[in-house]
């Protein structure tokens, strides 16, 4: 297994390019439609399923884990045609997908910090994390423009920190 990631250092390294270059479109763009945002992720998720699925093809006399990399890929094939098919759908489905569970999450914050009262002190500031994490999901709901913009500068954060770490990983992976 070994010797495949080694060989193959140059499809983490693609990876983690076309990660970067959507990440800082998406952060010195911002005011792009989100449906730019949600066509970038379609691309992201369908070239990265391309590649992970060569990758396991590759891998399939050298490693037994190959089924795994051809799963991971062909998911991501998958849900890249779907979001290309239908972006606004996707962008929606993004969106309250995230309010949902930012108010879930500040309700189980609240219920876990009044069961931690006395286990702990300052449980307050818990339960305020919490109101905060539910307020925030209402107001992914109540404005999505904004939400969309706030949810693209998340997106492309996550993308160029991916990107760097993916370079970085190919060239360790080149030099053995």
């Amino acid at each position: 297994m070994h010797n495949f990631y080694s060989a193959y250092w140059w499809i983490f390294l693609l990876r983690g390019l076309f990660a970067l270059i959507i990440g800082l479109v998406a952060i010195f763009w911002p005011g792009a439609a989100f449906t730019t945002l949600v066509v970038f992720l379609g691309a992201y998720l369908f070239a990265g399923g391309l590649f992970a699925v060569i990758g396991a093809v590759a891998a399939r006399r050298t490693t037994e884990n190959w089924g795994l990399f051809l799963l991971s890929g062909l998911t991501g094939i998958i849900l890249g045609i779907l979001t290309l098919y239908n972006p606004f759908a996707t962008g929606n489905a993004i969106i309250y997908l995230i309010a949902v569970w930012a108010m879930l999450a500040g309700i189980f914050e609240i219920i876990i910090a009044i069961r931690l009262r006395t286990v702990i002190t300052g449980e307050g500031w818990y339960i305020v994390g919490g109101l905060l994490t539910i307020i925030f999901g209402i107001l992914l709901l109540s404005n999505p423009q904004i939400a969309a913009l706030t949810l693209t500068w998340v997106f492309g954060l996550y993308a160029v920190i991916s990107g760097i770490m993916l370079i970085a990983l190919s060239f360790r992976l080149r030099s053995r």
